[in-house]
C-alpha cells in the first residue's frame, strides 16, 4: 500500500489528572497538568512514521508553525506536512482523566475550523476526526477512503454522514460511535456496515473487524494504565503501518491492540508508541504467529 495521507487536526493536549469528574455548579483540585503533542490526524500521522511505515499530514496549522518544536519533532519522524497556513490559534485538547481513567474531553479547534477551506487531496486517505465539509470533498477524490468520524460526528448532519459513508471503503469507530451513526441514519447497525470494512474497537473487550462479509474478534491486551489518551490513535496507526506492510486486516489489528495498550501505558498519545520491532516482540508474546509478519 501507498503512503497514507492522515487529514485532521494537529492540536497541543492539556492532560489533567483530577480525583472525580465534579458535578455541575460544582469544583475540584487538579493533582497533575502536563502538556503533550496532540491532535488524531498528528498522532495517527506520527506513530505511522515511527513505526516504519510512509504518512502525510494534511491539516490546517498556525501561520508560525513551520518556527515550533512540533513541526520539528514530525520533521523529525519523516512525517511529509501537507499543512496549510491561517491567522489564528493552534488547536487544543482539553483532557480530563479521574482516577478510574473516566475521561472528558473539551476541544477548542482555533485553526482547524479553516479545514473547510483546504484543498482535499490524496490517493489512499484516512480521514481521522476533521470538519465535516472537508470530509464530503475528501469523499469525492480519495481513491480509498477510511472514514474515522471519532468527536467530531455531532458536528455532521445525517446527510453529511449518509454522503462520506457511501464513498468510503473503511470505517473506524468505537461501538458508541456505531450505535450513534446508526441512530443518525435510521439504519440497523448491520445495514451500516453492508457496504464497507470496518474496525470497531471495543475498549477492554478488544475490536471486531467486518471484513468482505466476515466478522472477526481481535482481543485486548493487557495494560497496566495510565493515562488512556490516544489509544485509538494508536491503534489505527499501527493498523495502517501493518496494511502498507501487506498485512490482512484481522492481524493488523492484533498490532494495533498491543500499539494501544502500549501507549496508555504513559502520559500523552504519542509517547507510548513504540517501534516496529518492539511491536511484533509483543505480538509474538500475545498472539499466535502470522504466516506474513
Amino acid at each position: 500500500m501507498n503512503q497514507v495521507t492522515v487529514a485532521g487536526h494537529i492540536a497541543l493536549d492539556h492532560i489533567f489528572d483530577i480525583p472525580a469528574h465534579p458535578e455541575p455548579e460544582h469544583s475540584i483540585y487538579i493533582e497533575r497538568h502536563e502538556r503533550h503533542y496532540g491532535g488524531g490526524a498528528a498522532n495517527i500521522a506520527s506513530g505511522i512514521a515511527r513505526l516504519g511505515g510512509c504518512s502525510r499530514l494534511l491539516a490546517a496549522v498556525p501561520e508560525d508553525f513551520a518556527a515550533t518544536d512540533y513541526a520539528g519533532y514530525l520533521h523529525g519522524l519523516g512525517v511529509d506536512l501537507a499543512v496549510a497556513r491561517f491567522p489564528g490559534e493552534m488547536p487544543a485538547a482539553y483532557i480530563f482523566n479521574d482516577e478510574r481513567h473516566r475521561q472528558i474531553t473539551y476541544f477548542s479547534w482555533g485553526v482547524s475550523e479553516h479545514l473547510r477551506d483546504v484543498e482535499a487531496d490524496g490517493d489512499v486517505v484516512h480521514l481521522a476526526p476533521v470538519h465535516p465539509d472537508f470530509a464530503c470533498r475528501m469523499a469525492d477524490t480519495a481513491r480509498y477512503l477510511a472514514f474515522e468520524p471519532g468527536q467530531d460526528l455531532p458536528r455532521y448532519s445525517a446527510g453529511q454522514l449518509s454522503y462520506v459513508l457511501e464513498r468510503a471503503d473503511m470505517l473506524f469507530c468505537n461501538v458508541t460511535e456505531l450505535h450513534t451513526m446508526a441512530d443518525m441514519l435510521d439504519v440497523s447497525q448491520r445495514q451500516l456496515l453492508t457496504d464497507l470494512d470496518a474496525v470497531v474497537t471495543r475498549g477492554e473487550r478488544g475490536c471486531l473487524v467486518y471484513e468482505d462479509g466476515d466478522t472477526h474478534e481481535v482481543p485486548s491486551v493487557p495494560a497496566d494504565m495510565v493515562d488512556p489518551t490516544g489509544a485509538g490513535d494508536a491503534h489505527r496507526a499501527a493498523v495502517w503501518a501493518a496494511l502498507q506492510r501487506d498485512i490482512e486486516l484481522p492481524v493488523a489489528c492484533q498490532l494495533g491492540n498491543i500499539a494501544a495498550a502500549l501507549t496508555v501505558q504513559q502520559h500523552g498519545a504519542q509517547r507510548g508508541m513504540p517501534d516496529w520491532e518492539t511491536l511484533l516482540e509483543r505480538h509474538a508474546q500475545h498472539f499466535d504467529r502470522a504466516e506474513n509478519i
